[in-house]
């Protein structure tokens, strides 16, 4: 019986192997060539498309005419490639209909889903172009692709074609969206449309799966023009579309490895490969630039810094920007979230530390030191670990035991703002006086002390501008406050605190006077900062003419400017001293300011002869720089959150998610750079490895050319409790105010004065 039993499970198992061998067997329903030249050429996909699957290993065959009820008899997957292809009456219907009801595939492409019977069709393709109100627009248009965790469109990066998209398509609720675009259709009559080109209000389905009973169906708008079935990624989803809808295990089956993996992720008209990237940089003529670190090693990092051994940690965010908040809409059209649909997850941001194990200048090994992080953006080394910013908290995260892995969090503070996830707590800075500076946007929260010291106090707004807080969770400030979205901050090895903001038409600041000084004086009104950089034109060095990629406010200036970086590296020729670096990242630039010194503050001026260019800017849509900072080299580095979107809320009024961020189908969570800026003639500045037990690194460090060095082992000789004063920060105002107020008689004070 045993042996009956194995022969029996043997002889099956071949039959099952027999059967997946055979070839699949495709009829393509072809047509006549219509419209014009390059459009719908239904003959040439014919013949084309008939000689690819057979040389694939299918068994492909096709005609003008429907299939014959003996063709179906023989057909696995019919391919719907036809003008109006799905007008199938009649003996053809009862055949059709038959075949689907054995499990038959089909795959409709462009023309292939339109019927004069749409009740009808839908049921076969999951959706139809209905007469009299299904529309169509022909021209540019971005293909962006809504679930990737589907075997057709796994390893797809969005791309831009010319083609065209159909829109009011009838599509059954139990669709699965692949892909979508952005439809002409307008918000209301006070935002109203332009229906030849698409809008940023309206997204629709231009591909989706149907499953119902035992049978398969796909349905793809795109292939308008016959020239885009030779694009990489078309080609590469056709071919898995029909081995998904014959009900193959493998849906690669009919694709080659060298049209899959990268081909994929880098299509023409999408992401440019990292190694490729640099050619579409414009950079200043006495610098050079080189790319440190990419994806897959990084993803969407959002800020970055070195410890005393001079390695890289960065804070990677692909949670970016919803987090685990539940979408509002239908979750296909939104992207904001990195796993739609998946909310009881671990979430998947955080701090990583980067090494370059062969000295080329590439980073090529990564150590997660702590996970499981929602929105995390921003950190400081401290001590054995660091001290991190994910709103709603902070968080100090220790390794206890040497291995770098995060083993113990103390949530520090409580209460930071999340209601917009782009304007919380970013750029964490120490300041020389021990505390750690940070700017804040305007997702204002009464944030709570939880260390030892802070319980008893009260909570504390913090809002807009420059915040700061002590390492222990005992107290937390407004140091300098500004409305709008402050993203940037630099504190100079000389005390100052410069900050960027562009939302308010001022980019550039400097806080003169911080405000628990200006609350001793009870004038009210008064600010405590000076703004530079006011309403200056940007110089892209492309103009994007799709209304999803446009400037939408102070369009021609700072939209978005990010980052905020004042040269001390000690490498570069003395008139790039003081220099001030900050991202526009929703026009693809770097910019640069000379700071130079201006009574208690500072002013500044662009670089003679380059007064209508940018230090850097680049022709790649994607590249967009969110951060900046000098490194224990002397070198630039640029942080590129390499994003097809950008943008965060949009003002011209489309739905907005759970974050407060517009619902887009481009928003990536895979994507990131950074890069390495250098003068050509820059001194080689050593970077020391810092042992923080011996005073003769210490030292030695602190004599360091490099500011980001010094500052280095300014904050170790305090964590060893070698620096028992508080060095201050400020500007000379404050320093000035600082002596006064310390003096110790009417006498010493008015010698001061005088």
């Amino acid at each position: 019986m045993k042996k009956f039993i194995i022969g029996t499970l043997f002889a099956g198992l071949l039959a099952v192997a027999g059967h997946a061998a055979e070839p699949l067997r495709v009829f393509i329903r072809s047509g006549k060539k219509t419209h014009g030249p390059g459009a719908h050429d239904h003959p040439s996909f014919l013949q084309d498309w008939t000689k690819l699957l057979n040389d694939r290993g299918a068994k492909a065959t096709g005609g003008d005419g429907f299939p014959t009820k003996a063709q179906l008899a023989e057909t696995d997957v019919v391919v719907i490639h036809a003008e109006e292809g799905g007008n199938i009456t009649g003996e053809d219907r009862a055949n059709f209909e038959e075949f689907l009801k054995r499990g038959g595939g089909v795959v409709a492409v462009h023309g292939g889903t339109v019927s004069r019977d749409p009740d009808w069709y839908k049921t076969v393709i999951g959706g139809s172009w209905r007469f009299g109100k299904t529309k169509w627009l022909e021209g540019h248009m971005s293909l962006y692709f809504t679930d990737r965790a589907n075997p057709i469109t796994t390893g797809m990066s969005n791309f831009d074609l010319d083609d065209e998209i159909y829109y009011d398509l009838e599509v059954l609720p139990e669709v699965k969206v692949l892909a979508g675009a952005f439809t002409p259709k307008p918000k209301d009559a006070s935002h109203p449309g332009d229906d030849k080109r698409v809008n940023i209000y309206d997204i629709q389905p231009q591909m989706w799966t149907y499953e119902t009973g035992n049978r398969r169906a796909l349905a793809f708008v795109p292939g308008h023009l016959y020239k885009n079935f030779s694009h990489a990624s078309i080609r590469t989803l056709l071919l898995r579309g029909i081995a998904w809808a014959g009900k193959r295990e493998n849906a690669d089956e009919l694709c080659r490895p060298e049209e899959l993996g990268d081909t994929l992720r880098y299509p023409e008209g999408g992401p440019t490969r990292p190694e490729k990237a640099a050619a579409k940089i414009e950079l200043h003529p006495e610098f050079e630039i080189s790319l440190v670190a990419a994806e897959p090693l990084i993803n969407k990092v959002m800020n970055v810094d070195w410890d005393e051994k001079g390695r890289m940690w960065v804070v990677e965010t692909p949670e970016y920007p919803n987090g685990l908040r539940k979408a509002n809409t239908d979750e296909w059209k939104e992207s904001g979230s990195v796993a739609p649909g998946k909310y009881e997850r671990d979430p998947l941001d955080r701090i990583s530390i980067l090494t370059d194990t062969d000295g080329d200048g590439v980073m090529d090994r990564k150590q997660v030191f702590a996970d499981k992080l929602e929105l995390a953006t921003s950190f400081v080394l401290h001590k054995n670990g660091v001290i991190v910013s994910a709103a709603p908290d902070i968080w100090f995260l220790e390794d206890t035991d040497g291995d770098e892995v995060c083993d113990k969090r103390t949530k520090l503070y409580t209460g930071l703002g999340t209601r917009d996830t782009h304007a919380v707590m970013n750029n964490l800075r120490w300041g020389l006086d021990g505390w750690i500076y940070a700017t804040h946007g305007y997702s204002a929260g009464d944030v709570s002390a939880l260390g030892a010291g802070g319980k008893s106090k009260p909570p504390v707004t913090v809002g807009a501008g420059v915040v700061r807080f002590k390492p222990d969770g005992s107290e937390i400030e407004m140091y300098s406050s500004k409305n709008g979205n402050t993203w940037g901050l630099c504190m100079t090895s000389d005390g100052q605190c410069f900050w960027t903001q562009p939302t308010s038409g001022i980019v550039f600041l400097h806080t003169v006077l911080p405000e628990y000084v200006l609350a001793k004086g009870k004038v009210p009104g008064t600010n405590s900062w000076k703004g530079m950089v006011e309403r200056q034109k940007v110089f892209p060095l492309m103009k994007w003419e799709q209304l999803a990629y446009v400037q939408i406010y102070l369009g021609g200036s700072y939209t978005a400017a990010a980052g905020c970086a004042v040269y001390e590296g000690g490498a570069w020729p003395e008139k790039w001293n003081y220099s001030y670096f900050t991202g526009e990242p929703t026009v693809n630039l770097v910019s640069h300011y000379f700071v130079k010194p201006d009574g208690v503050t500072y002013t500044t001026e662009k670089e003679k002869g380059r007064e209508e260019t940018e230090f850097i800017r680049s022709s790649d849509l994607w590249f967009r720089p969110i951060e900046n900072r000098v490194g224990p080299d002397g070198a630039l580095y640029l942080v590129d959150f390499y994003n097809q979107a950008v943008i965060h809320n949009d003002t011209r009024g489309p739905l907005h998610g759970p974050a407060n961020a517009a619902v887009r189908p481009d928003r990536d969570h895979y994507f990131g750079r950074i890069w390495k800026v250098q003068h050509k003639q820059a001194k080689k500045i050593e970077v020391p490895v810092i042992d923080r037990k011996k005073a003769g690194d210490l030292i030695k460090a602190s004599a360091s050319p490099n500011a980001h060095t010094r500052m280095t082992a300014m904050r170790l000789l305090r964590e060893g409790n070698l620096v028992k004063e508080e060095v201050p920060v400020g500007s000379a105002a404050l320093r000035a105010y600082l002596k006064y107020e310390g003096a110790a008689t009417a006498e010493q004070r008015r010698e001061l004065i005088s």
